[in-house]
């Protein structure tokens, strides 16, 4: 008995391990390959389908079990006093902790966050997957000039594609997703003013759910075609 807990347990790990590490731009069955592998090993009788239909509970439970934590992000002027997380540090702890992928939609950037960027390129030549999403690549072809020397497998740049007669019409969302954990969600450019000198606002979600819910959201405009790989 005792030895079939520990057996369980270690199988318990596998099963977390494979969870965490697991994000939108791998295959279920190759994320999983060892926890599959080890399920049919001691549950010869299960089919694929049902081993399946197993790991996808422990996912859920995994994610219901794991509370959400919401903070306020702004920018401001240094003076300002006011009870929340600065833009600046939040934007940095965000690209520089990432381990497994990052996800950023871009509406301005300017060659203030040329830093961010190379972090990018290095966090992508380690093996970490990038998703980066532009409003008219075009113009911004000069900020964004190192990390298209530096596409792969693991830095892919999509545009936003204007299939609609509104000339007006933009990608004006702020996120940065980390990890399939943490979103940042906010008013703030990928620029000076809106990550220091300008009056913004926004929110940082710590939560498995809403993160994957971000990262199909913009993998479903995908295959829409509203955004197209460079």
């Amino acid at each position: 008995m005792w030895n079939g807990s520990i057996s369980e347990a270690l199988l318990v790990e596998k099963i977390v391990t494979d969870i965490e590490r697991f994000n939108y731009e791998n295959n279920f069955s190759t994320n999983f390959r060892e926890s599959l592998l080890e399920i049919e090993k001691r549950f010869p009788n299960l089919s694929t389908e049902e081993i399946n239909k197993i790991l996808q509970i422990a996912i859920g439970l995994y994610n219901y079990k794991r509370p959400e934590k919401i903070d306020l992000v702004i920018t401001a002027p240094n003076n300002f006093k006011l009870k929340a997380r600065k833009t600046s540090p939040v934007i940095h702890e965000l690209i520089f902790g990432a381990n497994k992928s990052i996800t950023i939609t871009g509406y301005s950037i300017s060659d203030y966050v040329a830093e961010l960027f190379e972090e990018i390129v290095e966090k992508s030549r380690k093996g970490i997957y990038v998703n980066l999403y532009i409003n008219e690549f075009e113009k911004k072809k000069e900020q964004l000039d190192k990390l298209l020397l530096y596409k792969s497998r693991y830095l892919n740049i999509f545009d936003y594609s204007k299939n609609t007669k509104d000339k007006m019409a933009a990608l004006h969302a702020k996120v940065i997703v980390v990890d399939s954990l943490k979103t940042f969600i906010s008013s703030s450019n990928l620029s000076y003013h809106g990550i220091e000198g300008n009056i913004e606002m926004g929110v940082v979600i710590e939560s498995p759910k809403k993160a994957g819910d971000v990262e199909e959201l913009l993998k479903e405009l995908r295959k829409q075609k509203v955004f197209e790989k460079v």
